[in-house]
């Protein structure tokens, strides 16, 4: 009866060990995160909206500044959206089954990476290059909706993926 009473004693230990375990399955929700990511989304369809007829290159010293503060909130955006812990799970998983289900692309970021703040990288990049454009030619109709097709897309997905978390 005493080796039964040890195997009763080692299966309660490992159930209430087992039971008082959490296991993060994502990185936690930040209001604040979200709240910053959608903020500046509004910024970024301001600016589109700014240039939705095209530009002329010699007016873009007029959208400096609100390109350069954009770029810089999203750059800054992306770190605080890295810097959370990361771990291994299947979030990402369910993120893109949702992103694939309203027809968009899936969130395309490495383990190592969050997936908002690869989002946001690739949002940043895609307006550090329309003000290059902006600056040196100007944009025509089709360039703008070409940045702004890009730009949408990463953005629904950081933004996607923000909200999930917030469970």
């Amino acid at each position: 009866m005493l080796p039964n009473l040890k195997l009763l004693s080692l299966v309660v230990f490992v159930a209430l060990t087992v039971s008082g375990c959490t296991t993060q399955l994502a990185p936690k929700y930040d209001a604040a995160l979200f709240d910053g990511v959608t903020g500046i989304n509004v910024n970024i369809m301001s600016l589109f909206a700014s240039v939705s007829n095209g530009s002329e290159s010699a007016r873009c010293i007029q959208r400096e500044e609100k390109y350069n503060f954009i770029i810089g909130s999203v750059d800054a955006l992306a770190i605080q959206s890295d810097a959370r812990p990361l771990p291994k799970n299947a979030v990402i998983k369910k993120v893109n089954a949702y992103l694939s289900s309203r027809g968009l692309s899936a969130i395309n970021s490495d383990e190592n990476s969050a997936p908002s703040a690869y989002a946001l990288q690739q949002v940043s990049s895609q307006l550090v290059k329309m003000k290059q454009v902006d600056c040196q030619s100007g944009l025509t109709k089709n360039v703008v909706a070409l940045f702004k097709n890009a730009v949408t897309t990463s953005m629904d997905q950081a933004i996607t993926y923000e909200s999930f978390l917030n469970r």
